[in-house]
């Protein structure tokens, strides 16, 4: 199994590292594969985009982060690109005014927006956590009659 992350552009977190060690060695613990991808376009958002539609992802994590969109074919690129989505998506931010649902209105909606004011690490962390445990094979979870 598989969780991929596609991180766009922070000014405030122009880092661009992967992942903290931490968030991989929790996927691992969980038999998960964590993957990232760095882009710093809308080109290189919907080419995530489509990786994850045809490669073995999932669920995906996705921090568009400072990307705005310039205009309403850029929207729909990204609302189409969503929506033929095969697998779900969580989206995480560090600020409301990035989250892409109120802004494409795509079909296929987010799992959960996670939206830490200034706190991206904790954003991260809180998002694999819904992942991990949306990802957990079925055995594990209780029978509820």
């Amino acid at each position: 199994m598989s969780i991929l992350i596609l991180r766009g552009p922070h000014a405030t977190h122009p880092d661009t590292s992967p992942l903290d060690p931490s968030l991989r060695s929790r996927a691992h613990a969980a038999g998960q594969a964590l993957h990232c991808r760095v882009f710093a376009t809308l080109r290189g958002l919907l080419a995530g985009l489509r990786r994850a539609r045809t490669g073995h992802t999932d669920l995906l994590l996705l921090d568009v982060g400072d990307l705005t969109l310039q205009n309403a074919s850029h929207a729909q690129a990204v609302r189409d690109a969503l929506d033929a989505l095969p697998t779900p998506y969580i989206e995480l931010h560090d600020d409301a005014a990035h989250a892409l649902e109120p802004r494409i209105h795509p079909q296929h909606a987010p799992l959960v927006t996670v939206i830490l004011r200034d706190d991206l690490p904790r954003a991260y962390a809180m998002a694999l956590d819904i992942a991990l445990r949306r990802l957990r094979p079925a055995a594990s979870e209780p029978f509820h009659a």
